[in-house]
C-alpha cells in the first residue's frame, strides 16, 4: 500500500501513523521525509527544462565541477549566498552573486568576495529567462546579464512537521538530531536522509538508510528477547 502520512502519535508500546484512508499501528518509525530547495519565482515547465540543459543547478557539492570554466550566477545575496559563491569558485573564476531581493552586503562578506575575484551583480534579481542558449537576469534598474548557469543560494526548507508531531529533538528547529546509529531522541523513532542534520547527499542519505535499517532490526530483536 502507498499512501501519504499526515499524523503519528506515540503510544505506550507502539506508534500511531494516519493518513487519509489509512492508519497504521507500528513499533517502530524511520523518518525520511527530506527538505525542499526554495526556488526562484519559475513556472513548473520552464523550471523542468533548464534543469534538464543544466541552465539551474542547485547543488555546488554534487555538480559544481560540470560547471568549470562556465559563467556562473549564484542567486541570493545573504550569507549562504557567499558561501555558495566562494565555493564555486573552485571551479570558475567567473561567478557572479546576485541578490533576490534588495540587500547590503556587510563588510566582511564583500572582502571575502573581492578577495576571490567574484563580482557583486549592481541591482536585485527581477526577473529570470531560460529561452535562450543561456540564462538571462534582468535586475531590477534594467541590467541585463548572462549566465552558463545559475545556482540558487536560498536555502531550504525540512520536512519535519511528524518529527515535531513526536516530540523529537530538532536542530535550529529544522532538522532531527540523531546518533551514530540513526536512532532520534525519541525511542524507536530513526530518521534518514536530508531530513538529518548532515550534508544532503544521496551518498550520505543511502547510509544513513542502510545504518539505520541495521539498528533498527536489531533493536527490535532485543526488544522480542533476542540476545544475539
Amino acid at each position: 500500500m502507498t499512501a501519504r502520512i499526515d499524523a503519528v502519535a506515540q503510544n505506550a508500546n507502539d506508534f500511531d501513523a494516519r493518513g487519509v484512508g489509512i492508519t497504521l499501528s507500528t513499533r517502530s518509525i524511520l523518518i525520511a521525509t527530506g527538505v525542499e530547495n526554495r526556488r526562484p519565482s519559475i513556472d513548473a515547465a520552464a523550471h523542468r527544462d533548464a534543469l534538464d540543459r543544466g541552465l539551474l543547478r542547485y547543488c555546488p557539492i554534487c555538480d559544481g565541477y560540470e560547471a568549470t570554466g562556465q559563467a556562473i550566477g549564484v542567486i541570493g545575496a545573504d550569507t549562504h549566498g557567499v558561501a555558495e559563491a566562494l565555493f564555486l569558485r573552485t571551479f570558475s573564476d567567473r561567478i557572479t552573486l546576485v541578490a533576490n531581493e534588495d540587500f547590503e552586503l556587510d563588510a566582511s562578506d564583500r572582502g571575502a568576495l573581492e578577495g576571490a575575484g567574484i563580482a557583486f551583480a549592481p541591482s536585485a534579481l527581477e526577473q529570470i529567462d531560460f529561452s535562450g542558449e543561456h540564462v538571462t537576469l534582468r535586475l531590477a534598474d534594467a541590467t541585463e546579464m548572462q549566465f552558463d548557469t545559475i545556482y540558487p543560494a536560498l536555502g531550504s526548507d525540512s520536512n519535519n512537521a511528524l518529527a515535531k508531531q513526536l516530540g523529537v529533538e530538532l536542530s535550529d528547529d529544522r532538522c532531527i538530531v540523531v546518533d551514530t546509529k540513526q536512532r532520534t531522541s525519541i525511542s524507536g523513532v530513526y530518521a534518514a536522509g536530508d531530513i538529518v542534520m548532515a550534508l544532503d547527499q544521496i551518498s550520505v542519505a543511502m547510509g544513513h538508510a542502510a545504518i539505520a535499517a541495521t539498528a533498527l532490526h536489531n533493536d527490535l530483536r532485543k526488544l522480542d528477547g533476542h540476545t544475539h
